[in-house]
């Protein structure tokens, strides 16, 4: 399924943190760009946004339409909402004006999900349930606000939509730990392909498709590299390792690592499959957590 993405031409960066990457197109050249956001004033005729000493300004033929403060906590609401000005609430009414609608649809995708999911007898949890259990508690003790720990626990619990019924279908394979592995190369591409057909969920899709590539780009479907890969996506893409490394038999390891071998794991792979800083952070509370509570 393709997409026309709306071309942007941010010279700030900051927006490439917030923005769905398969909605949008980042461009080096302001007067091919639909969307100009800019931390000074541009000669341009476009309407644009310009960030200036912790203010958002919407500028068209140098004048002022609009001005917002902003912090940390609200520049991507806010932004969106100026960008929402500039194309009449389309197509960013999708993503926070839907905000009742798309709770619900994602409630019961989630339940679907762990429905159809093997459960852990020992603890009563599936995969899905211990990847955003983990996402949570690492938000928390990174000390992110209230809000994004909700949305990083609401982005775990979609992440592996694509691989509804796989686990089931691989239960009468003679060969099924290859069988499953197999498939589940796929499960990014049809998740993301699964949740374009909702646009209610468009905000988890660059968690869906890139939480299996890796920092040196060896991973899938995409193989992005390094900032590439979205901050999310690379977030729970360390959990999701290894929660699978603790819990199932694959072909690269064979048998289920100790979490204490699979910590060694995520330090040996830093710069390479993981996230530098961010599996460096992993590590630490992943120790701090084990030294005081019991593993899930």
């Amino acid at each position: 399924m393709s997409f026309n993405k709306i071309k942007i031409y941010d010279s700030t960066n900051l927006s490439k943190e917030l923005l769905n990457i398969f909605l949008f197109e980042y461009v080096p050249n302001i007067n091919t760009a639909e969307i100009v956001i800019s931390n000074k004033h541009e000669e341009t005729s476009k309407t644009y946004i310009l960030l200036k000493n912790e203010q958002l300004n919407l500028i068209e033929n140098n004048h002022n339409l609009f001005v917002c403060e902003f912090s940390s906590e609200n520049f991507q609401i806010i932004l969106l909402k100026l960008l929402s000005k500039i194309f009449g609430e389309k197509p960013f009414e999708l993503l926070y004006l839907l905000e009742d609608k798309r709770k619900e649809v994602a409630e019961f995708i989630k339940n679907l999900i762990v429905l159809f999911e093997v459960e852990d007898k020992r603890n009563s949890m599936s995969h899905t349930q211990r990847v955003a259990f983990y996402s949570k508690k690492f938000a928390e003790y990174l000390k992110w606000s209230e809000d994004k720990i909700k949305l990083i626990y609401d982005l775990a619990m979609l992440h592996d939509v694509g691989r509804i019924g796989i686990e089931q279908l691989m239960l009468f394979s003679k060969t099924r730990v290859y069988d499953l592995e197999e498939w589940d190369l796929e499960h990014t591409v049809a998740g993301s392909i699964f949740l374009a057909n909702r646009k209610e969920l468009w905000y988890a899709m660059d968690v869906v498709r890139s939480h299996h590539e890796y920092w040196d780009g060896t991973g899938y479907p995409d193989h992005l590299k390094g900032d590439e890969i979205p901050y999310m996506a690379r977030f729970i893409g360390i959990i999701d390792w290894f929660d699978w490394a603790t819990h199932t038999a694959t072909s690269e390891h064979f048998g289920i690592l100790t979490p204490e071998e699979s910590i060694e794991y995520v330090e040996f792979n830093l710069g390479k499959k993981f996230d530098p800083i961010l599996g460096k952070e992993f590590i630490n509370f992943i120790k701090d957590y084990l030294s005081k509570e019991k593993f899930v």
